[in-house]
């Protein structure tokens, strides 16, 4: 073959090499482009607040974004076999007090009314307190009253949901302990003085983080896990029922509300 024959075949061989090599780089850039993954579905970490034990806002990281509880409450903390009826004086005529009940305003709450946050219970001393969920407890602080919350949520971090159950004494858990929805978890509190003798309270919460500004809890009833939700909502209308009947006060509960014991869906802040 003559030069200048073996020179065109060079070149013919380099032109198809280029063509090959485009062709590979506009496949690369087209796969990339298909099956970049969808940043509205990652999990960006995302700053919120909760407050320690000494009332101070601490700021925590958290990786979920979701509205929802990631977990269903299979506990709502107590035994409804729990409750013990008494004619001694309680602070608000009742032995529950639902989320979104208008705590009349007082000296510590500057004179203005308050929106329960948290669901009530008073109940005998020496009740059981069950885990809401099935979860890692994340926390244990001391709160204002003296007593503890313990959280859990769903890692063992302190997460966008936190799961709470508060005025509890005698913690049979520690931090990092993996629960069952149910397992008892500690004890009432007598921490409450307005209580009748021989009564403690406990309340239970989800506090949902929410990046911005303050905490803000939603009504825990709302996020019953189906295998609870219909048994828990007749178990509490029977509840208010049998109470407004021992007490002679009908007036007390709103038994026709779609979710016992949430005066109120709204979020509220703190």
């Amino acid at each position: 073959m003559s030069q200048k024959g073996h020179a065109c075949r060079q070149a013919g061989f380099s032109v198809i090499f280029i063509v090959v090599g485009i062709g590979v780089l506009i496949l690369t850039g087209v796969a990339a482009f298909l099956f970049k993954p969808n940043s509205k579905n990652q999990e960006n970490p995302q700053l919120v607040t909760t407050q320690n034990e000494v009332g101070k806002v601490e700021n925590l990281t958290t990786t979920q974004n979701s509205d929802e509880p990631p977990l269903k409450l299979k506990s709502i903390g107590v035994e409804f076999s729990d409750f013990k009826f008494t004619k001694e004086k309680l602070q608000f005529n009742r032995l529950f007090m639902g989320y979104g009940f208008v705590i009349p305003g007082n000296e510590t709450t500057s004179g203005k009314d308050k929106s329960n946050p948290q669901p009530t219970f008073i109940l005998p001393m020496g009740t059981p307190v069950r885990s809401l969920v099935d979860g890692v407890v994340a926390n244990i602080p001391t709160v204002w009253s003296g007593d503890y919350s313990i959280q859990v949520t769903s890692s063992g971090k302190l997460e966008r949901w936190v799961y709470e159950t508060e005025h509890v004494i005698n913690p049979k858990v520690k931090v990092g302990d993996m629960v069952k929805a149910g397992q008892i978890i500690a004890e009432v509190s007598d921490f409450d003085k307005s209580a009748p003798s021989g009564y403690g309270v406990v309340e239970i919460g989800i506090l949902h983080g929410r990046g911005e500004g303050p905490p803000e809890h939603v009504c825990p009833f709302a996020y019953l896990d189906d295998s609870i939700k219909e048994e828990t909502f007749t178990s509490l209308r029977n509840l208010f029922k049998d109470w407004e009947e021992y007490i002679g006060d009908k007036s007390l509960y709103d038994e026709s509300l779609p979710t016992p014991g949430c005066i109120s869906l709204d979020p509220i802040e703190g």
